[in-house]
């Protein structure tokens, strides 16, 4: 089995809540800060990269659009991840594109590149070039990417949800506020 490769900077340019923001990682990290300071900005890159990778894992790459015209990479679809498409873009601008570059310890990079609205593509590089395999991909970003939900208040005489509910929930960026749910079916 191949080491782990930590994050080690993501870099954020135009989105979300960033024009432009150097994020800096160790082997553990802890975000904090007040309302509207870009928390769930990290953490919805971070949710995008996880559902680009699970398909980088399993597929070929296809020829995508880039920053620089046509690479190899993967479209990502956006609509199975909990995270609001109408503002991807700084400011709601799409007139340019937005991105997020995450960099691993083993130098290798993940670009996550939003060219417009409703598009996503992730390409990967590595210090010999970009994956052309699965095999290749999980052995150059062996990185994996998991959420665990917040614990938050809860009243104590909360209805419980039915157990489809809660799995969807499970999934879902709201799944701190349906915590009680979800462990009372996925404990």
């Amino acid at each position: 089995m191949n080491d782990l490769h930590h994050f080690v900077t993501v870099d954020f340019h135009r989105f979300k809540a960033f024009e432009r923001f150097v994020l800096n990682l160790r082997h553990f990290n802890i975000l904090v800060g007040p309302n509207n300071s870009g928390k769930s900005t990290i953490l919805a890159a971070f949710r995008i990269l996880a559902s680009a990778l699970r398909k980088a894992r399993t597929r070929k790459p296809e020829l995508v659009p880039t920053p620089q015209g046509r690479g190899f990479g993967y479209k990502s679809d956006l609509s199975g991840v909990s995270v609001a498409e109408e503002n991807i873009f700084f400011n709601y601008d799409d007139s340019a594109p937005a991105s997020v570059r995450f960099k691993l310890s083993n130098q290798s990079e993940l670009f996550l590149y939003f060219p417009e609205l409703g598009s996503c593509y992730l390409i990967a590089d590595t210090q010999v070039g970009p994956p052309r395999t699965p095999s290749a991909f999980c052995k150059h970003f062996n990185c994996p990417i998991g959420f665990v939900p917040i614990l938050g208040p809860v009243e104590h005489k909360e209805a419980l949800y039915k157990e489809e509910a809660a799995r969807h929930a499970l999934f879902n960026y709201t799944a701190a506020r349906n915590f009680r749910n979800i462990w009372y079916h996925y404990p």
